[in-house]
């Protein structure tokens, strides 16, 4: 009886020591693989970095481009408005100056007066359309320069 219980002892002793041992290996695993884990993370986090990184870069490119574009067609309408503007000076002088002519003519004959408004009537049609032609060419000159500032 001794001896059973001598042999239950050391057959106790040894599971209880085979029990540990697992235990320990079962738990460095664990440790292991939550390292393993970890590891596997860090270069994702990194990766998010680069990314919000490169998302701030072409945010801050396109707002350079777009101000930029903005300043080109801000400038274009400038440009476009300053040649109405100034064809529209044109115009106003050169009716002035019909008119006068005009005044002066009637002043000193009805020939004379049908004759220089025919003049003036043919002036004022050749200006409106050089006007006409200008700022359509201006306009579309302007659309260019648009299309090509936003393509490059």
């Amino acid at each position: 009886m001794a001896l059973g219980a001598l042999a239950n002892l050391a057959l106790c002793l040894v599971c209880s020591s085979v029990e540990l041992v697992a235990v320990l290996l079962l738990r460095a695993l664990a440790l292991l693989a939550v390292s393993v884990v970890q590891l596997l993370r860090l270069p994702g986090q990194a990766g998010g970095a680069a990314l919000e990184a490169a998302k701030g870069a072409v945010d801050a490119a396109v707002e350079l481009v777009l101000g930029a574009a903005w300043d080109v067609l801000a400038a274009v309408v400038s440009a476009f408005l300053d040649l109405v503007w100034s064809a529209a000076a044109g115009a106003a002088e050169l009716a002035a100056g019909a008119a006068a002519e005009l005044l002066e003519a009637a002043r000193d004959g009805g020939e004379e007066a049908a004759r220089a408004l025919a003049a003036a009537l043919e002036g004022a049609v050749d200006a409106a359309v050089a006007v006409a032609t200008r700022l359509v060419e201006s306009y579309v000159g302007a659309l260019g320069q648009v299309v090509v500032s936003l393509n490059s």
